[in-house]
C-alpha cells in the first residue's frame, strides 16, 4: 500500500512539474507576443488622411500623383486631382506617420485644345470637397446637363497652430467658373460644412457652422452670388 501511495505521489509530482513547465512556457510566449505587438504598433507607419504638413519641425517626404480624370458634364473640360502623399516623423521616431490621398490642387484640361490650367499656383492648400453646379436640375439618370461652375471647401491656413492643414483648421468656401477661372472666396472662418447642394436651377444651398452658429445660405446660379442667409435656431435637449 505504501509503495502504491509513493508511486501515486511521484506521478502527481511529475504531472504538476510538467504542467507548471508548460504554463511557464505559455506565459513567456504570451509576454513575448504582447511585447512584439506593442513594439510593432509603436513603430508601424500611422495612416492618416486629409492632413498636409506645412511646418519645418519634422522631416517630410513628399510624393505627388495625378488622380483619375473626371469629365465636366456638357463642357470640353476634364478635372484631374493632384494628390499629395507625405511621410513624416523621421526614421528614428517611434510613431512614423503617412498621410495619403490629400487633394492639394485641381487641373482643368480642355480636351479640344489640350490646354491645361491649375486651380492654384502651388500645393500649399488642402481641398476637402468640390461640388459642380449645373444649368438645370437633374430629371433622370441619362440627363445630359451642363456644368456651370464649382464650389470648393478649402483649408489654406494653419489656424490651430499645429503646423498642419486639416479639417480641424478653419475652412473656406470658394467658387470658380466651370473652367477653373475666377477663383474667389465666399466665406472664411467656417468651422464645419454640412452640405453644399443645388436646390433649384438658379440656386445652391450651403449649410455650415461658423462662430458656433449653424447657418443656411443661398447662392445664385450661375453667378454664385450670395442671396438669403439665415441662422438656424438651436433646439433644446428635451
Amino acid at each position: 500500500m505504501t509503495h502504491k501511495t509513493d508511486r501515486f505521489f511521484r506521478n502527481l509530482w511529475r504531472f504538476n512539474a510538467i504542467a507548471l513547465a508548460g504554463a511557464t512556457v505559455l506565459f513567456i510566449m504570451l509576454v513575448l507576443f504582447v511585447t512584439a505587438s506593442m513594439l510593432y504598433d509603436q513603430t508601424r507607419p500611422r495612416q492618416v488622411t486629409n492632413v498636409v504638413n506645412v511646418g519645418a519641425q519634422e522631416t517630410v517626404s513628399n510624393e505627388f500623383a495625378l488622380g483619375i480624370p473626371g469629365v465636366i458634364s456638357g463642357t470640353p473640360y476634364v478635372l484631374v486631382s493632384l494628390i499629395r502623399g507625405q511621410s513624416y516623423g523621421g526614421s528614428g521616431s517611434l510613431y512614423p506617420k503617412r498621410s495619403d490621398r490629400n487633394v492639394v490642387n485641381l487641373l482643368f484640361l480642355n480636351v479640344s485644345t489640350n490646354e491645361t490650367r491649375w486651380l492654384f499656383e502651388g500645393a500649399g492648400q488642402l481641398i476637402i470637397e468640390n461640388h459642380s453646379m449645373f444649368n438645370r436640375m437633374k430629371t433622370g439618370p441619362d440627363d445630359g446637363r451642363t456644368a456651370v461652375g464649382f464650389f470648393y471647401v478649402v483649408v489654406d491656413k494653419d489656424t490651430d497652430g499645429d503646423k498642419r492643414l486639416s479639417e480641424h483648421d478653419a475652412l473656406s468656401l470658394a467658387v470658380t467658373a466651370v473652367d477653373g477661372t475666377g477663383y474667389r472666396k465666399l466665406i472664411d472662418g467656417i468651422e464645419q460644412v454640412y452640405a453644399v447642394q443645388q436646390v433649384a436651377e438658379d440656386k445652391a444651398l450651403v449649410l455650415y457652422l461658423k462662430d458656433k452658429h449653424t447657418v443656411s445660405q443661398l447662392f445664385s446660379l450661375p453667378g454664385m452670388q450670395p442671396l438669403k442667409q439665415t441662422t438656424i435656431p438651436k433646439v433644446g435637449l428635451n
